[in-house]
């Protein structure tokens, strides 16, 4: 048993050892993230970098789509696409964003439901923060959807799915470009026989050859492979194609 002046002498050092971890892994994680932009990484790709610096991989993985969303909802209402200074922007979503506000718009009547439905007040209060929370997930992933497009410039084409998935493909391997539809894909990227493919909904709009193999890795941390062929979706597939053609020429 400590006398009282010792139990608080402990309880102060062991304040200043906790603020010492967390004042270290804020720096470390805020030096990973100036390094990570000085290396010309867009901001979800510094949020992730110093995430990870500083956390268990699948920690760090799931913090950075959550912190993501809200992120891009505060660059949405901001009006701060998310795209590299300079490139040209491929939108993408039109095709699923109906179904996304409709989710947002039944909110108000689950809510509704619950009240009437649910008879013990705790239950009731849990289950409208996680309604009240479900929709800003919805919203912030609309908001990712708008504010991280698709883009070409810098000598390369940045394909993206929300804030979950971003590929760069060099424009100098592009052999043509052209407007093609696939359906039935069950992922948001995924690598078949050399093509890579990122969907959305199941299907793709698009098809860019490539002149010889590219590396890709379909998702962080996983393992490079080769692709001759690259589908993703566009809005407007003959804009897309216009971009992508003057891009290639020009270079």
């Amino acid at each position: 048993m400590f006398s009282l002046g010792e139990a608080v002498a402990v309880g102060l050092l062991l304040e200043l050892l906790l603020a010492g971890i967390v004042i270290t892994e804020f720096t470390l994680a805020t030096r990973a993230y100036k390094t990570s932009r000085s290396r010309g990484a867009d901001g979800q790709e510094a949020l992730n970098q110093a995430l990870s610096t500083v956390l268990p991989a699948p920690v760090a993985k799931a913090m950075g789509m959550e912190f993501g969303l809200f992120r891009a909802l505060w660059r949405w209402i901001r009006r701060k696409p998310d795209a590299p200074e300079g490139h040209q922007i491929l939108t993408y979503g039109s095709e699923i964003k109906p179904i996304m506000w409709a989710m947002v718009f039944l909110v108000p009547l689950e809510i509704l439901a619950v009240e009437f439905l649910v008879p013990w007040s705790v239950v009731r209060i849990i289950l409208l923060a996680l309604s009240i929370y479900g929709t800003l997930w919805v919203l912030g992933f609309i908001a990712a959807l708008s504010i991280r497009p698709h883009s070409v410039g810098d000598g390369k084409m940045v394909l993206r799915f929300a804030h979950f998935v971003q590929i760069a493909i060099p424009l100098d391997l592009v052999e043509s470009v052209r407007t093609t539809r696939h359906s039935g894909y069950r992922r948001a990227v995924q690598i078949d026989d050399g093509v890579l493919a990122m969907p959305i909904g199941d299907s793709t709009t698009l098809s860019v050859k490539l002149r010889e193999p590219y590396p890709v890795a379909p998702k962080t941390g996983k393992p490079l492979q080769e692709v001759r062929e690259v589908r993703f979706a566009a809005d407007n597939t003959r804009e897309a194609v216009r971009i992508l053609t003057a891009n290639i020429v020009a270079d």
